[in-house]
Formats: structure tokens, C-alpha cells, sequence
């Protein structure tokens, strides 16, 4: 297991902090896996630490190792989200009105919640137009406004925590497509003037976004739905239907959501 028993509450605190990052990075490339140089590279820990880390991950079970030295999620970790999903149902709530916004645009629907500096995605939808745009696979995370979900979960922050998701992200945003803190900044002051999100090409060119949040009764994002297809087809007039579907839904979303008394804040 981890080992925090040490004298220095805050050295304990340090190490479970440090284990998390890790556990986010290797959750983050979790189809292909994540090397020990690159997480070193990504969240500046020295070597050493790092491995003594992940050993002690791997050993927990939280984290297993292949034979080409690449990190992936463990059994242990599997086996706590199952336990978790049972008292967390947004999945199962949101799920008929994905079905209804992905029905009536035609394009892909993505359902995608707040997870630290990064956005989560929670479900996805495929409608009936032939070009499927699978841009985010379910329980993939990505920084927070990439994409047009995670741009709308971003937006709709406080300004204080959109700050600080702002400047965390910052070394990983030029990886998606050359986005930089200011067109991040600018993209969210173009989204709450809107009342809505809008992202094209950056986390993958030649496709087109938008998205809105699913406020809570303070206005903070509890979720957010998208809707994603290729730049060609989300013309002027599409984007406004897609908007008017994506507006009725998250209303009734939301609606449901305040009947059944969630909270997954």
C-alpha cells in the first residue's frame, strides 16, 4: 500500500497528491498506456519518486504494469469504479435525453462531467448521419475546454477555479491542435456571451462542436452535452437546430435531474 506514515503530515499529504496525479495521467492514456519517462515528463517528479510511486500503485493493485513497461489502470481500480457507480445514476438519467438530441441533429452526442482540472467523458450517443465523428471515447478525460463539453464545463466556472484550470493545463494545451491559455480564455468569454459553446479543429481538425452546461441551482456545471460532427456539415443553419435541441434538452435534463434530488457535486 502507499506509504504515508510519516511524521510530516503534509509529506503524507504531498505523496497521496502525487499518487493521484499519476492515477490521472495514466486514466488520461488509458487504451495505449503511459511510460515512466513520460510521466516524469508530465507532472515533474524526479525519476526515483516517481518509480517508487508507481511500484507501490502497481502493488495496491490500483496499477499494473505490461511487459513493455507501459502503466495502465489495475484491477483494484476497476473493481472501485464498479463499487462507485452504484451510487452515482447522472449516467442513467441522462441517458434518454443523449438518445433525443442525437436522434433529432443526426451527429454524435457526448455526455461529459468535471474531473479536477479535467473534463470526464461520461456517455456518448451516435446518430444517423453517415460520417460518425468519435472524437472522445467513453471514460476518456481530456484538459477542461477541450472540446466543446469540456470547453462549456470550463466556461461556466467560477472565475476563481476557471483560473486555476486555466494555468494547470497550460504545458498540455499546445497538444491539442496549438491551443494556448489565451485562445482558451478567449473561447470561454465567446461562450458565456453566447450562452452556449463553440470549438472547431482543435482537438481534431476539420471538426466542429457546441456544447452547453447542465447547471446546478447555483450555476455551477454539474455536466455538459455536446454535439460534434465535421466542419463541412455544421453550417450555420445545422448549428442553430443542433442549438435548439441541445437548448430543450438540457432544460428537461436538468428538470429531471432537480426531481430526482441529485447531487454529483
Amino acid at each position: 500500500m502507499l506509504d504515508i506514515s510519516s511524521k510530516n503530515p503534509a509529506a503524507g499529504s504531498q505523496t497521496v497528491a502525487r499518487a493521484m496525479e499519476l492515477l490521472r495521467v495514466v486514466s488520461t492514456h488509458s487504451r495505449e498506456g503511459v511510460r515512466l519517462v513520460d510521466l516524469v515528463d508530465a507532472l515533474g517528479l524526479s525519476r526515483p519518486t516517481a518509480h517508487r510511486l508507481l511500484k507501490e500503485l502497481v502493488d495496491c493493485g490500483l496499477l499494473m504494469r505490461s511487459h513493455d513497461k507501459r502503466y495502465y489502470l489495475g484491477q483494484f481500480a476497476y473493481e472501485l469504479g464498479l463499487s462507485a457507480a452504484s451510487h452515482f445514476h447522472l449516467r442513467e438519467l441522462c441517458a434518454p435525453f443523449l438518445d433525443k438530441v442525437a436522434e433529432a441533429t443526426g451527429d454524435t452526442v457526448f455526455l461529459v462531467v468535471r474531473s479536477g482540472a479535467d473534463s470526464f467523458c461520461l456517455d456518448r450517443r451516435t446518430g444517423a448521419f453517415p460520417v460518425k465523428v468519435f472524437s472522445v471515447e467513453v471514460g476518456n478525460r481530456q484538459p477542461l475546454g477541450v472540446g466543446a463539453g469540456g470547453l462549456a464545463l470550463l466556461a461556466w466556472l467560477n472565475e476563481d477555479e476557471r483560473k486555476a484550470a486555466i494555468q494547470a493545463n497550460a504545458p498540455r494545451l499546445p497538444g491539442y491542435g496549438g491551443l494556448t491559455p489565451g485562445l482558451l480564455e478567449t473561447l470561454v468569454e465567446e461562450a458565456r456571451k453566447q450562452g452556449h459553446s463553440r470549438i472547431s479543429d482543435f482537438a481534431i481538425a476539420g471538426v466542429t462542436g457546441v456544447g452547453m452546461p447542465v447547471l446546478d441551482r447555483a450555476g455551477q456545471p454539474i455536466a455538459a452535452m455536446s454535439v460534434t460532427a465535421i466542419s463541412m456539415r455544421m453550417t450555420p443553419s445545422h448549428q442553430a437546430d443542433v442549438l435548439k435541441d441541445l437548448d430543450r434538452e438540457v432544460a428537461r435534463l436538468r428538470s429531471a435531474l432537480y426531481r430526482s434530488g441529485s447531487r454529483v457535486r
